[in-house]
């Protein structure tokens, strides 16, 4: 009887570890963050809650703290990986071209047939410093990047068109590059509020002329 009972208590405790063995990781680290990029870019951090991270991802628990670091980290991350793309190939693209390609640019922005589907979130650096309002020194550190990228993004076109005299020498540039900065970020703000990317038409029409007639 007493072996009976003995076998039956190590089983019990053999079931209850196995319950807090780590699950199989179900994604790559690189994956994850693509879809946790997507999820935060939708939802923002404090209304995206970590069942549903973890649901939607296909991340365990146990993945989440061991290989990202948490919910914090990993959202960190996905920010990171978005400013990467935006410096490595969304900037180059219009960097290298004229106040056409400027005007061009802003046109598309709010055009649902050339910007892709998570466009409609408007910008998701823009999207997280409204969110945090200025109050967590990591997101701050990013959001600057993605300001300073911008705007001499903006300087570098407007000082080209400049030189190729399509600018006259008295053209504040400076001034110039924080309107255009300042147009983009209300842009995102409008194209957010509506979830539809052609919710900012007018105002990124309006930029495009704008931009045009300043030759």
């Amino acid at each position: 009887m007493w072996i009976e009972i003995y076998l039956a208590t190590w089983i019990e405790i053999a079931r209850e570890r196995i319950c807090f063995l780590p699950r199989a990781r179900k994604i790559e680290p690189a994956q994850a963050i693509q879809a946790a990029q997507s999820l935060f870019w939708k939802h923002g951090y404090g209304a995206l809650g970590t069942r549903q991270l973890e649901e939607e991802t296909g991340l365990t628990r146990f993945t989440l703290q061991t290989c990202h670091g948490g919910k914090k980290s990993l959202f960190l991350q996905t920010l990171d990986s978005y400013l990467d793309n935006f410096d490595e190939e969304f900037l180059p693209g219009i960097a290298s071209g004229d106040l056409d390609a400027l005007a061009t640019w802003f046109e598309s922005r709010a055009n649902p047939d050339k910007m892709k589907e998570s466009g409609c979130y408007g910008c998701m650096i823009l999207n997280v410093a409204i969110e945090f309002q200025g109050q967590d020194s990591d997101i701050n550190q990013r959001t600057e990047r993605y300001f300073n990228s911008l705007r001499s993004c903006f300087t570098g076109i407007l000082l080209n068109a400049q030189k190729k005299g399509r600018l006259n020498s008295k053209f504040n540039i400076g001034a110039k590059a924080e309107i255009l900065l300042a147009i983009a970020m209300g842009l995102n703000v409008v194209i957010r509020a509506s979830a539809d990317n052609a919710a900012g038409r007018q105002l990124a029409n309006s930029a495009a002329d704008m931009i045009r007639n300043w030759s």
